[in-house]
């Protein structure tokens, strides 16, 4: 993907603020998965992974299982690249002061086909939430949350009480 063909983001609909989760979005009860443990149905599938970088392609690909069994394939190649960046932040920030392999970054997914929409949702444990850095042009990082503003409808995170904090983003077949 050229990053110069992307909408900027200050184009892009979804902000850097700090909206709240629409409320019954994060299923509270799928909070004690654990790694390696995934749960998919109609209404919500969730899976946690290790704070590796092997969890990022798991993740995409249980996120297009997701689609798929939802009938929702048109929204793949947004919500991969938001899954990407998610989880991938999740994996190399979360991880402070923890063994990764033993640090828990939870993919919560949901449709909402009554707006042709899929909220992708990442827990981890850092209780400090994402942030903006200005990348260069040549940098090697610190774009990935600008990707996520650009392919999301909306993105946001909340923190969970004791428990770190949920990264989430709405994604559409068609954010613009």
């Amino acid at each position: 993907m050229n990053a110069d063909l992307m909408p900027s983001e200050l184009q892009a609909r979804a902000s850097w603020g700090h909206p709240a989760l629409p409320r019954g979005r994060w299923d509270v009860g799928l909070g004690g998965l654990g790694i390696g443990q995934g749960t998919l149905g109609l209404g919500m599938a969730a899976h946690a992974y290790a704070a590796v970088p092997t969890s990022v392609g798991a993740a995409r690909r249980f996120a297009v299982k997701c689609l798929n069994e939802w009938g929702m394939v048109e929204v793949t190649e947004n919500l991969c690249l938001i899954v990407s960046e998610l989880v991938g932040n999740s994996c190399r920030h979360a991880v402070a002061g923890r063994d990764p392999e033993d640090t828990r970054v939870l993919l919560q997914l949901r449709p909402l086909p009554s707006v042709d929409a899929v909220v992708c949702m990442v827990a981890d444990p850092e209780a400090r939430g994402p942030m903006r850095v200005s990348a260069h042009q040549f940098a090697e990082s610190g774009r990935g949350l600008g990707l996520v503003a650009a392919f999301a409808r909306e993105w946001g995170w909340n923190p969970i009480a004791g428990h770190g904090k949920v990264v989430w983003a709405e994604c559409g077949p068609d954010p613009f």
